[in-house]
């Protein structure tokens, strides 16, 4: 079967287009879509479509240029060509969000993929796990080129089933440990516990070198790193 048309300018350039894109649609499935999710702006979500864009047209431009090609679905393979290895090289130089490291066995561990609790209104002055505040511009550049913020990591003393136990432990940790300020996170997600938190958002270097000046200091041994879960 003959698939040679006589397609116009434009209809090379689309056919070619459509296979420029490609490569970011299996991406978001596989990798981009953990991050756009783990904190959704509108900025975010504009320059990901920017970049949706900008890969359609250079596919497309591929496509244009190979002026002697009539096949549509070889125009659309070489349109896949370019954007992938761009797709790629972006790929390469990602941070991706670090896998969580695995919680010490404790009398009360902190499960993060159990079902949801609803939260109770006693739990509204806590603070609560957030990713790091992003400027305008950082949130373009993850949007753009699917970057991940480094300082996602929490150094966590204890967790408790009770408010009240949590806010005792770190009552002490402030009393005892003036270095080593304590405050209360309210539960995560499916995590009904009480987290007492005493260092947070640090860089995965940063949150061991805390662990391990805590745990010289008198912590618990197992007091652990903690960060937001791979969506």
């Amino acid at each position: 079967m003959n698939t040679n048309l006589d397609l116009s300018d434009r209809q090379r350039f689309l056919f070619a287009g459509l296979g420029g894109i490609m490569p970011t649609l299996l991406n978001l499935i596989v990798i981009d879509l953990e991050t756009l999710l783990l904190s959704v702006t509108a900025l975010s979500i504009l320059s990901y479509l920017i970049r949706v864009l900008a890969l359609f047209a250079i596919g497309g431009v591929v496509g244009w240029l190979n002026r002697s090609e009539r096949d549509p679905i070889k125009l659309f393979q070489l349109g896949i060509a370019a954007p992938a290895l761009i797709t790629a090289a972006m790929n390469g130089g990602r941070v991706s969000l670090p896998d969580m490291p695995t919680a010490p066995n404790q009398q009360v561990s902190w499960h993060i993929f159990s079902e949801a609790y609803a939260q109770t209104n006693t739990t509204d002055s806590l603070k609560r796990f957030t990713m790091p505040e992003e400027t305008s511009v950082q949130q373009f550049y993850r949007g753009f080129f699917g970057t991940l913020p480094k300082n996602v990591w929490f150094v966590i003393a204890g967790s408790h089933a009770t408010q009240q136990a949590a806010e005792q432990q770190a009552r002490q940790i402030r009393s005892n440990y003036r270095n080593f300020p304590a405050a209360v996170y309210a539960p995560y997600g499916g995590n009904p516990y009480y987290a007492v938190v005493i260092g947070a958002q640090l860089s995965l270097q940063d949150a061991k070198q805390l662990q391990q000046q805590a745990i010289s200091a008198g912590f618990p041994k197992d007091t652990y790193l903690w960060t937001f879960p791979q969506r």
